[in-house]
């Protein structure tokens, strides 16, 4: 269940904040380093609200409320080593990128426009992330540590609150129909600075067993930076998997049937135990593989789905078996 929506009009109205200083300052690589009592006014509310947002994620997530430290007496809850080392065990939040995209930001360094803000945010002290440091710095001694109250900084721990607001909401976005549709996903999901990185599901290589493992290519390291997954919905992704099984059925039986397959076998035996595709490709080529192969269910797909998934770590489809008893129609 989604946190109620107590942190996200706080965000935007930082955000909008932010792009207020865009007018008086030019946002480049080279001003990233410029700072202010009001950018450490801006970096100190960001990260109280990353404090609180993180600690209620912590708790959505069954971690312990009521710590205790080595000799078992009661301490303080923290919000890094704590809440958001919990974040990162479930989530890898530390990997996940964000892009700068705010029209009037003219950072060209990509070091500057693809950020992974919540990287050692779990970590303290000299170990943990700019942003983290600038903060603690300035709540505790703003006339000297000043300096680290940049746009830099700032930037970082707005990406970090916006990355932890994205965790508390709706897990999955609908996208709209797949056949003749023009929705895409935007990938802002309501930001005017950043936009969450994703990446894509829905190339599928169908068997009777279906899983995660039948995503192809496989998403790799890709899935470790991105936010959100775009996906078939587990509805179109059910439906996908039966009509492959039945069409699966249909070739199963015509190979079996086929005089021209039982021909080619007798008389090379070393086939025997090949995939339908090579027998077939082998015995009479296209014209026999596009005989023997059955599309009419797959062909009549006109409803599937799409939808943006918050990418938790815990699986993108269900796990699909071979139907049993299928009539085929």
């Amino acid at each position: 269940m989604p946190i109620l929506n107590l942190y996200w009009p706080v965000y935007k109205n930082l955000e909008k904040e932010f792009l207020k200083l865009a007018n008086y300052i030019h946002f480049s690589d080279d001003q990233l380093g410029t700072y202010s009592m009001y950018i450490a006014d801006l970096i100190v509310r960001c990260s109280v609200e990353i404090e609180s947002l993180s600690k209620e994620l912590y708790c959505m997530l069954g971690g312990n409320m009521s710590p205790t430290d080595s000799e078992g007496n009661n301490r303080d809850l923290y919000f890094d080593t704590d809440c958001l080392d919990l974040l990162e065990q479930t989530w890898i939040l530390s990997k996940k990128q964000i892009a700068v995209s705010a029209i009037n930001f003219y950072f060209v360094d990509e070091k500057n426009t693809i950020l992974t803000p919540l990287h050692k945010a779990h970590k303290r002290g000299t170990s943990g992330s700019k942003w983290k440091q600038a903060y603690q710095a300035v709540k505790h001694d703003r006339r000297n540590s000043l300096k680290k109250a940049s746009i830099e900084n700032l930037l970082h721990a707005l990406g970090a609150l916006y990355i932890l607001n994205l965790y508390s909401r709706d897990e999955r976005t609908d996208i709209g129909r797949v056949y003749l549709n023009d929705h895409n996903f935007d990938s802002r999901v309501g930001s005017e600075i950043f936009s969450a990185h994703y990446c894509r599901a829905t190339g599928l290589s169908m068997r009777p067993n279906m899983n995660d493992n039948c995503i192809s290519p496989a998403l790799g390291d890709e899935l470790e930076k991105s936010i959100y997954v775009i996906k078939y919905d587990d509805k179109s992704f059910r439906e996908m998997h039966k009509n492959f099984c039945l069409d699966n059925q249909i070739t199963i039986e015509r190979f079996g049937k086929s005089a021209e397959i039982k021909k080619f076998l007798a008389e090379h035996p070393e086939y025997i135990g090949k995939s339908i595709n090579e027998i077939c490709m082998a015995a009479g080529g296209t014209n026999l593989l596009t005989r023997i192969f059955c599309f009419q269910h797959t062909m009549q797909e006109k409803g599937a789905r799409m939808e943006a998934m918050l990418n938790k770590h815990s699986g993108i489809y269900p796990e699909l078996f071979p139907l049993e008893d299928t009539k085929i129609e």
